[in-house]
């Protein structure tokens, strides 16, 4: 079994809105945005202080040391990729303590921040109420409540 580490982090996972209709009408096109998302995005993210951990199909799982540095590195991810035809994403970003083991990440607050992510708006980014608090006293963030998920 690979060595298990507990840590705090901001975990984000991201999804590409329509890829499902994409890849179904039009799978090379499909192959090519994958790759395009993964040419665009590892850079931003390893600048942004972030862990790529995996690909899930279409999704990210993203993992990063401070709630910061997530949410500055979905805001600049959401900025360029609105440049991208069919790179249409929603993020979710949540904080707790986790399990690393290997190279993937476990833990009931990795599944909140999976969680999270459908609530985000085409094109927007989600967060916990963890990660709204962390931003609450820093004047570059302006958040909006949106309500408790049903």
């Amino acid at each position: 079994m690979p060595e298990q580490t507990r840590k705090l982090a901001a975990i984000v996972f991201t999804d590409i809105v329509g890829f499902t209709k994409l890849s179904a009408g039009n799978e090379p096109a499909a192959l090519a945005l994958l790759e395009k998302q993964r040419e665009l995005l590892k850079p931003i993210v390893e600048k942004n202080g972030g862990s790529w951990l995996k690909e899930i199909g279409d999704g990210l799982l993203l993992s990063f040391e401070t709630t910061k540095d997530a949410v500055d590195c979905a805001i600049e991810i959401q900025n360029i990729v609105k440049e991208v035809e069919n790179l249409n994403l929603r993020i979710g970003i949540h904080q707790g303590e986790v399990v690393f083991q290997g190279n993937d990440v476990i833990g009931d607050d990795v599944n909140i921040a999976a969680r999270i992510e459908p609530f985000a708006a085409p094109g927007g980014v989600a967060i916990s109420g963890r990660v709204n608090a962390s931003l609450e006293r820093d004047p570059d963030f302006e958040t909006h409540y949106l309500g408790q998920p049903q």
